[in-house]
């Protein structure tokens, strides 16, 4: 027994050395620099299916959790706030959410889904409408059911090539205001957003034209 719980241990402190290191090697890494490396080929794949230029898919990647692997998930209290609120029957509905959908969830389970989760930080309700578990915005197939949430939220503002429109949406869920600033989280939130597509396209290209 002894030599068991030894050596499990020896196992658990290799996995986290190993991952000391990985992040150690990335740590000095620019966000398009680990974008690129962590998810390029997800976003190759995905959108071989998909009308979403990669350029975009991963200029948002780089923007909502600077390309790491290991992506902590975001507390929202207000969202919160409003989903015990639906749960308890005081709001009919939030997000198209109702009671019904959350009668039986406890507070922890309403923490997740007031909670923002993998590479494009989708918020944990989103599952409803995915028809997903919320561990698989987060899973080993984020950027697929990822890509699916934002063609069915704003994919018509993609395929029109408007961009501007596109990073607001994903940020706020209203295109970018007719008047007056953006109401993204930061001022630069946009801007950042078409800056970055245009390094990962020069990138995607650059790719494309190298011999096999």
């Amino acid at each position: 027994m002894a030599f068991f719980v030894i050596g499990l241990g020896i196992i658990l402190a290799q996995k986290l050395y190993n991952k000391f290191l990985y992040n150690s090697s990335q740590a000095n890494l620019t966000a398009v620099e680990r974008t690129w490396i962590n998810y390029r080929e997800d976003v190759l794949e995905v959108c071989k299916e998909s009308d979403i230029a990669p350029e975009y898919l991963l200029a948002l990647i780089a923007l909502e959790c600077s390309g790491v692997k290991e992506i902590p998930s975001r507390f929202e209290s207000h969202v919160f706030v409003k989903l015990q609120d639906v749960r308890s029957g005081t709001m009919p509905n939030f997000e198209s959410i109702t009671t019904h959908d959350i009668q039986s969830s406890s507070d922890d389970a309403l923490k997740n889904l007031a909670s923002s989760w993998g590479p494009f930080q989708l918020m944990g309700y989103q599952c409803f409408y995915l028809d997903i578990k919320l561990k698989d915005l987060r899973g080993q197939k984020a950027i697929y059911y990822g890509t699916k949430w934002i063609e069915n939220a704003y994919g018509k503002s993609l395929t029109k090539k408007r961009y501007k429109d596109a990073f607001h949406l994903h940020n706020t869920g209203k295109p970018y205001p007719k008047f007056g600033p953006p109401r993204t989280h930061s001022r630069r939130y946009v801007p950042n957003g078409l800056k970055l597509m245009k390094e990962f396209k020069a990138m995607l290209a650059h790719e494309n034209s190298q011999p096999e």
